[in-house]
């Protein structure tokens, strides 16, 4: 896989632990969701959006409508992974993210998408995307996300 690291401006070091690894020694796969969870709260955090215990309650609502992950190279006990992370795309009432969990030599260990979807908090339905969002994504992301209207 052909990653450019420089289209990522957020960066999340970790090093796998032991309840990361099944009986292998190999990283279980569910584990990359949970690493890119976290790399996606610190890259909000970084957008300069509050996360706090109101997050999922009261500020701008979100579902995950979908994941999908691609595994290339197997990352081990005490490896240090780093898991970059960018916005892609923000459609009308969406915004796709883009991880990589990259090994200390910079071989691609995996590569997911993640599609959220903003929900009128009222209404529980689809909403756009609000305009203060967008103009932080931008910011932050600068010409490395596209933005579509449909």
């Amino acid at each position: 896989m052909n990653i450019s690291a420089d289209q990522f401006r957020h960066r999340f070091p970790l090093r796998v632990r032991f309840h990361h690894v099944d009986r292998m020694n190999v990283v279980h796969n569910l584990q990359y969701f949970y690493f890119f969870e976290e790399a996606r709260i610190e890259y909000i955090r970084e957008l300069g959006l509050p996360m706090d215990e109101q997050t999922f309650l009261s500020h701008d609502r979100f579902f995950i409508v979908r994941n999908v992950c691609d595994y290339f190279s197997p990352a081990m006990f005490d490896e240090q992974l780093t898991v970059l992370t960018r916005i892609m795309q923000v459609r009308n009432t969406s915004i796709m993210f883009e991880h990589v969990a990259v090994k200390a030599d910079g071989t691609p260990a995996a590569r997911a998408e993640h599609v959220f979807v903003h929900v009128d908090i009222e209404k529980n339905l689809p909403s756009r995307v609000p305009e203060h969002l967008r103009e932080r994504i931008r910011i932050f992301e600068g010409e490395n996300v596209d933005f579509i209207e449909s």
